[in-house]
Protein backbone atom coordinates (compact mmCIF):
# COMPACT_ATOMS: atom_id res chain seq x y z
CA UNK A 1 0.00 0.00 0.00
CA UNK A 2 2.69 2.39 0.95
CA UNK A 3 4.33 1.86 -2.70
CA UNK A 4 1.18 2.15 -4.23
CA UNK A 5 0.69 5.53 -2.41
CA UNK A 6 3.88 6.98 -3.05
CA UNK A 7 3.78 5.97 -6.64
CA UNK A 8 0.48 7.68 -6.93
CA UNK A 9 2.33 11.07 -5.69
CA UNK A 10 5.02 10.68 -7.91
CA UNK A 11 2.82 10.07 -11.03
CA UNK A 12 0.56 13.52 -9.68
CA UNK A 13 3.96 15.53 -9.00
CA UNK A 14 5.20 14.49 -12.72
CA UNK A 15 1.89 15.20 -14.07
CA UNK A 16 1.52 18.27 -12.73
CA UNK A 17 5.43 19.43 -14.01
CA UNK A 18 4.37 18.26 -17.23
CA UNK A 19 1.04 20.48 -17.59
CA UNK A 20 3.82 23.18 -16.22
CA UNK A 21 5.80 22.91 -19.09
CA UNK A 22 3.14 22.58 -21.81
CA UNK A 23 2.98 25.89 -23.61
CA UNK A 24 -0.22 27.82 -23.56
CA UNK A 25 -0.85 29.08 -26.88
CA UNK A 26 -3.28 32.22 -27.68
CA UNK A 27 -5.99 31.95 -30.16
CA UNK A 28 -6.13 35.81 -30.41
CA UNK A 29 -3.75 37.74 -31.75
CA UNK A 30 -3.16 41.12 -30.18
CA UNK A 31 -5.03 44.21 -32.01
CA UNK A 32 -5.38 47.36 -29.44
CA UNK A 33 -5.66 50.93 -29.87
CA UNK A 34 -5.90 53.37 -27.70
CA UNK A 35 -6.07 57.49 -27.51
CA UNK A 36 -6.48 60.08 -25.16
CA UNK A 37 -6.75 63.81 -26.17
CA UNK A 38 -6.23 66.60 -24.06
CA UNK A 39 -9.70 69.07 -23.67
CA UNK A 40 -9.81 70.68 -26.93
CA UNK A 41 -8.03 68.65 -29.16
CA UNK A 42 -9.70 67.55 -32.38
CA UNK A 43 -10.95 65.53 -34.16
CA UNK A 44 -10.82 62.74 -31.06
CA UNK A 45 -11.66 63.80 -28.15
CA UNK A 46 -11.91 62.10 -24.91
CA UNK A 47 -10.64 58.35 -24.19
CA UNK A 48 -11.05 55.24 -26.56
CA UNK A 49 -9.51 51.73 -26.08
CA UNK A 50 -10.23 49.28 -28.94
CA UNK A 51 -9.15 45.44 -28.87
CA UNK A 52 -10.16 42.96 -31.15
CA UNK A 53 -11.50 40.48 -32.02
CA UNK A 54 -14.41 42.44 -30.63
CA UNK A 55 -13.40 45.50 -32.68
CA UNK A 56 -12.13 45.10 -36.33
CA UNK A 57 -8.19 46.16 -36.45
CA UNK A 58 -6.80 46.42 -39.87
CA UNK A 59 -2.77 47.28 -39.99
CA UNK A 60 -2.00 47.56 -43.63
CA UNK A 61 0.67 50.06 -46.08
CA UNK A 62 -0.02 51.18 -49.45
CA UNK A 63 2.31 53.44 -51.43
CA UNK A 64 4.52 53.62 -47.95
CA UNK A 65 1.82 54.98 -45.96
CA UNK A 66 0.90 53.00 -43.06
CA UNK A 67 -2.72 52.56 -42.50
CA UNK A 68 -4.59 51.78 -39.16
CA UNK A 69 -8.44 51.22 -39.46
CA UNK A 70 -10.55 50.29 -35.87
CA UNK A 71 -14.32 49.63 -36.56
CA UNK A 72 -16.20 49.18 -33.57
CA UNK A 73 -20.06 49.08 -33.94
CA UNK A 74 -21.09 52.47 -35.74
CA UNK A 75 -17.69 54.48 -34.41
CA UNK A 76 -14.48 54.13 -36.54
CA UNK A 77 -10.89 55.29 -36.47
CA UNK A 78 -8.40 55.81 -39.11
CA UNK A 79 -4.45 56.71 -38.58
CA UNK A 80 -2.15 57.05 -41.36
CA UNK A 81 1.66 57.53 -40.83
CA UNK A 82 4.06 57.87 -43.76
CA UNK A 83 7.69 58.57 -44.17
CA UNK A 84 9.06 61.73 -46.41
CA UNK A 85 9.28 61.79 -50.02
CA UNK A 86 11.85 59.25 -51.26
CA UNK A 87 11.71 57.22 -47.85
CA UNK A 88 11.09 53.76 -47.03
CA UNK A 89 8.57 53.23 -43.97
CA UNK A 90 10.81 52.04 -40.85
CA UNK A 91 11.46 51.77 -37.01
CA UNK A 92 12.42 55.23 -35.73
CA UNK A 93 10.48 58.10 -34.80
CA UNK A 94 9.12 60.60 -37.41
CA UNK A 95 9.28 64.82 -35.66
CA UNK A 96 7.36 67.68 -37.90
CA UNK A 97 4.48 65.31 -39.71
CA UNK A 98 2.24 67.54 -41.01
CA UNK A 99 -1.22 66.85 -42.59
CA UNK A 100 -1.23 64.51 -45.47
CA UNK A 101 -4.19 62.64 -46.82
CA UNK A 102 -3.71 59.10 -49.12
CA UNK A 103 -4.16 60.17 -52.38
CA UNK A 104 -1.59 63.52 -51.54
CA UNK A 105 2.38 63.59 -53.33
CA UNK A 106 4.68 62.43 -50.25
CA UNK A 107 6.44 65.68 -49.36
CA UNK A 108 9.48 66.14 -47.58
CA UNK A 109 8.39 65.84 -44.29
CA UNK A 110 6.32 62.73 -43.01
CA UNK A 111 2.83 62.62 -43.29
CA UNK A 112 0.24 62.11 -40.84
CA UNK A 113 -3.59 62.19 -40.90
CA UNK A 114 -6.44 60.78 -38.14
CA UNK A 115 -10.07 60.99 -39.27
CA UNK A 116 -12.70 59.33 -36.77
CA UNK A 117 -16.51 59.84 -37.79
CA UNK A 118 -15.67 61.18 -40.96
CA UNK A 119 -14.40 64.54 -39.02
CA UNK A 120 -10.36 64.85 -39.38
CA UNK A 121 -7.88 68.22 -39.33
CA UNK A 122 -6.80 69.60 -42.38
CA UNK A 123 -3.92 71.35 -40.26
CA UNK A 124 -2.24 68.75 -38.76
CA UNK A 125 1.04 68.48 -36.59
CA UNK A 126 2.35 65.22 -34.96
CA UNK A 127 5.33 63.21 -34.31
CA UNK A 128 4.91 59.66 -34.42
CA UNK A 129 7.21 56.46 -33.18
CA UNK A 130 7.45 53.08 -34.87
CA UNK A 131 9.29 50.64 -32.22
CA UNK A 132 7.96 47.67 -34.38
CA UNK A 133 7.24 47.29 -37.74
CA UNK A 134 7.17 43.65 -39.14
CA UNK A 135 6.40 42.44 -42.44
CA UNK A 136 5.96 39.15 -44.31
CA UNK A 137 7.78 38.62 -47.99
CA UNK A 138 4.87 39.67 -49.54
CA UNK A 139 4.74 42.96 -48.14
CA UNK A 140 1.90 42.61 -45.49
CA UNK A 141 2.34 44.53 -41.74
CA UNK A 142 2.41 40.96 -39.53
CA UNK A 143 3.64 43.24 -36.51
CA UNK A 144 3.39 47.12 -35.24
CA UNK A 145 4.25 48.67 -32.03
CA UNK A 146 3.53 52.22 -32.79
CA UNK A 147 2.86 55.65 -30.68
CA UNK A 148 1.83 59.36 -31.92
CA UNK A 149 1.16 63.14 -30.65
CA UNK A 150 -1.45 64.64 -32.80
CA UNK A 151 -2.04 68.62 -32.42
CA UNK A 152 -4.82 70.40 -35.25
CA UNK A 153 -4.02 73.63 -36.07
CA UNK A 154 -0.96 74.81 -34.30
CA UNK A 155 2.18 72.96 -33.49
CA UNK A 156 1.49 74.20 -29.30
CA UNK A 157 -2.39 73.39 -29.92
CA UNK A 158 -3.80 70.68 -27.39
CA UNK A 159 -2.86 66.74 -28.20
CA UNK A 160 -4.31 63.69 -28.42
CA UNK A 161 -1.80 60.76 -27.64
CA UNK A 162 -2.25 57.41 -28.62
CA UNK A 163 -0.57 53.87 -29.37
CA UNK A 164 -1.21 51.06 -31.92
CA UNK A 165 -0.31 47.45 -30.70
CA UNK A 166 -1.09 44.80 -33.43
CA UNK A 167 0.03 41.11 -34.11
CA UNK A 168 -1.48 39.25 -36.91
Amino acid sequence: MNSLRRACVVLTAAAGLGFALVPVASADSLQTVDYTSEDGAWPLQGSAHYAGPGDEVRVWVSREILKVDVQSGFRDLRVEMSPPAGETLHTGTYSGARYRWSEDPATDVPGFLVVSGSFGCGDDYAEFTLDRLDRAADGSVTGLDATFVQRCGAPDGPATRGEVHFDA
